[in-house]
C-alpha cells in the first residue's frame, strides 16, 4: 500500500509541475480571432481649466456716422451789441436800452421777457473793463467798471440764455 500512496502522490505532483509549466511556458501563439463589436463609450473626463487669455486684436474699421439727432432748443432768448452812445447793433429781443448816469449803470429792456437775473444766464462781455449784472422792474442791469473798479460807461456784447427753454 506505501507504493501505490507513493505512485499516487507523485502523480498529483507531476500533474501540479504540468499545469505550471503549461502556465509559466506557453506554447506557440495560435491564430488571431475575428474581431468584436465595440464596445460602450466610457465616461467623460473632467473639464480641464481654462487656459491664459490670447493677445487683443487690431482695432477693426469705424462704422458708418448714424442719421443726425433732431434739433435741440434755442436757449438764445435776447442778446445785442451796446456802443457806449447806447445804440444797440445784432439784437434779439431788444426793445431799449438806456444809460443811467446817477446809478452809472445800462438798463436794458427785453421784448416780452419780464427779466430776473436768477431765472436766467447772462453773459457780458465788454471791450476793456469786466462786467457785472442785475436786475430791476423785469431790466437787464449791466455795470462795467474799469481796472480800478470804477464804473465807466463803455460799449459791451450779452447774451442771455433761459437755460429752462424747450
Amino acid at each position: 500500500m506505501k507504493g501505490s500512496l507513493v505512485l499516487a502522490v507523485v502523480a498529483i505532483v507531476l500533474a501540479i509541475a504540468a499545469v505550471v509549466l503549461a502556465i509559466l511556458l506557453p506554447g506557440a501563439q495560435g491564430p488571431v480571432g475575428p474581431e468584436g463589436s465595440q464596445g460602450p463609450a466610457g465616461l467623460a473626463g473632467a473639464t480641464g481649466p481654462t487656459g491664459p487669455a490670447g493677445a487683443t486684436g487690431p482695432t477693426g474699421a469705424t462704422g458708418p456716422a448714424g442719421p443726425a439727432g433732431p434739433a435741440g432748443p434755442s436757449m438764445v432768448v435776447a442778446a445785442g451789441r451796446v456802443s457806449s452812445a447806447g445804440s444797440v447793433g445784432e439784437e434779439l429781443n431788444v426793445d431799449s436800452v438806456s444809460w443811467d448816469s446817477g446809478l452809472q449803470r445800462w438798463e436794458i429792456t427785453l421784448d416780452d421777457i419780464n427779466y430776473y437775473y436768477l431765472d436766467y444766464v447772462t453773459v457780458v462781455s465788454s471791450y476793456s473793463g469786466y462786467a457785472d449784472t442785475g436786475s430791476v422792474s423785469d431790466k437787464l442791469l449791466v455795470r462795467i467798471f474799469d481796472a480800478n473798479g470804477t464804473p465807466i460807461k463803455e460799449g459791451f456784447s450779452f447774451v442771455v440764455f433761459d437755460v429752462d427753454a424747450s
